[in-house]
């Protein structure tokens, strides 16, 4: 896994891609390409504590530096997008938010609680979170596990798929990869259908902007209606997430549009302008002696009245 990741940031770098971002997930990437002394192993894992509709405490494995002290502070970093989505593309970067708790004692686990309200979490909304311990001297150590969860259906699960969930919070979510996606396309209106699948009765539907590389919200539709109508706006390539509620598997369906004419787009004549002729220094003369011709009779007739 490190050695993916040590791969794929290190081509973001060559390429020069740069931009702001939180502190220290921004630092753990520019230091995946040297060797990390420390962090969470494969088989030290983050878990969800607690979940409710307004909050979700994180339950992880107190980690030991590289020579053997424990680690008392760490980092939080949620998202709407995966970890995998952000280090292919590092403007994602600036929607991704930080948390970090700092202990005063540790024992085995830490729990770290993200609320709602105070940490700008929509419970509507699938977050990724993982965490990332730093040591004493401010180094960062190998990032853990990534979870999903969704606050409003009380569900969650690692990375991309949904994992085992308690009865008291939710089944299984749909698996769109399932649901035999496919489009039509008709004037400038693209439909798109679905067969509906068991577990989700919502899908949230989202397009890729392709001028910010992010996804943006189409809308949320019942599972049921196994179809979408949106309206094109440019040719070319469209990906389409479609993201189940109760913390089922999103499925992204592409599709390429061709011969499409904007909305609003229409032709337009501008009214003609004549030619405006062009005046020498005898034009000019003319003109300002007519123009000094009809004041003076203006002066006349004005005159004129004040005698009367």
């Amino acid at each position: 896994m490190k050695k993916v990741l040590i791969i794929v940031t290190s081509v973001l770098l060559l390429f020069g891609i740069t931009t702001a971002a939180t502190g220290d997930l921004r630092d753990w990437m520019d230091n995946l390409n040297s060797e990390i002394p420390f962090g969470y192993a494969v088989s030290q894992k983050i878990s969800v504590d607690q979940i409710a509709v307004d909050k979700i405490i994180i339950k992880s494995p107190v980690i030991q530096d590289e020579l053997g002290n424990k680690i008392k502070k760490y980092t939080v970093m949620f998202s709407q997008y995966p970890l995998s989505q952000i280090l292919e593309n590092t403007a994602l970067l600036d929607q991704s938010k930080e948390k970090t708790f700092e202990f005063t004692t540790v024992d085995t686990n830490v729990t770290m609680e993200l609320d709602s309200l105070a940490d700008g979490i929509n419970p509507s909304v699938v977050y990724y979170v993982s965490v990332i311990p730093k040591d004493q001297n401010g180094i960062l150590g190998e990032i853990s596990n990534e979870l999903r969860f969704k606050l409003a259906t009380q569900s969650y699960g690692e990375g991309n798929t949904t994992g085992s969930v308690p009865p008291a919070h939710t089944a299984a979510g749909a698996d769109m990869s399932l649901a035999n996606i496919t489009h039509t396309i008709t004037a400038n209106r693209a439909t798109l259908r679905w067969t509906a699948v068991d577990g989700s009765d919502k899908v949230d539907i989202f397009l890729r902007n392709p001028t910010s590389q992010m996804f943006e919200r189409l809308d949320t539709v019942n599972m049921s209606a196994e179809s979408y109508a949106f309206t094109l706006t440019r040719n070319g390539e469209y990906i389409v997430n479609f993201m189940p509620n109760n913390g089922g598997t999103e499925y992204r369906y592409t599709f390429v549009a061709n011969w499409i004419t904007a909305v609003g787009s229409t032709t337009t004549s501008n009214p003609a302008i004549g030619k405006i002729p062009a005046t020498g220094p005898k034009e000019n003369i003319l003109v300002a002696l007519a123009i000094a011709f009809v004041l003076y009779l203006v002066y006349r007739k004005m005159k004129a009245k004040a005698k009367h």
